[in-house]
């Protein structure tokens, strides 16, 4: 049974995203496999935690939860965490249904939702209309919710380890930037170190 536990009603987004990420990095329990979306999701993740099992996308924009879900599929042992945008996501929306009809227990996607494409440029993006958790939920994902606050974070996040996934949280954050520095990591060894993480 799919359970969905989110508002409909808009409040103040009281979060940034380098907050959130710090608030999700905290809650883990550190084992997990992290692929995180490129652009600033990847920099931010980057300056706050970097480790060897952090893959991070140094492009290939849309395809961290295609990358994300291949993972749990075949390493079922491991705990994966898909850090994402909204602008990410929405370049992928098929890997929504691939991930819900497959439905590994051992993934979480977190989708951090400020309705731009912060690394482009800040357009906009049409997540201000389109109910990205809604569309997880039609897709299959076992349990969804949509977050604005840090106590609402952190309680999520910590539910995943006792939680049956695939596990989706939809966290509306506000717009802006922190000054954190490119990803210093040649790309190759960024595959490398990932690669020796999981035993490949």
């Amino acid at each position: 049974m799919y359970s969905c536990v989110y508002s409909r009603t808009k409040r103040g987004n009281k979060l940034k995203r380098f907050e959130a990420i710090e608030i999700i990095t905290k809650c883990l329990k550190g084992d997990e496999l992290i692929i995180s979306a490129n652009g600033m999701i990847s920099r931010e993740l980057f300056s706050i935690q970097d480790s060897e099992r952090n893959f991070y996308m140094l492009g290939s924009m849309g395809l961290a939860s295609s990358i994300g879900f291949g993972l749990a599929f075949s390493i079922p042992s491991r705990s994966i965490l898909i850090l994402d945008g909204d602008g990410n996501i929405l370049m992928n929306l098929g890997a929504l249904t691939t991930i819900g009809h497959f439905s590994p227990k051992n993934l979480l996607h977190i989708v951090l939702d400020n309705e731009i494409y912060a690394s482009t440029g800040g357009q906009p993006t049409v997540s201000k209309t389109v109910r990205l958790e809604e569309v997880a939920l039609a897709a299959g994902f076992q349990k969804v919710q949509k977050v604005y606050e840090a106590g609402e974070l952190r309680k999520a996040v910590s539910q995943f380890a006792d939680t049956e996934g695939p596990f989706f949280i939809l966290v509306k954050i506000e717009r802006g930037e922190e000054e954190v520095p490119r990803i210093s990591i040649d790309p190759a060894k960024i595959k490398e170190r990932f690669m020796k993480v999981i035993g490949e």
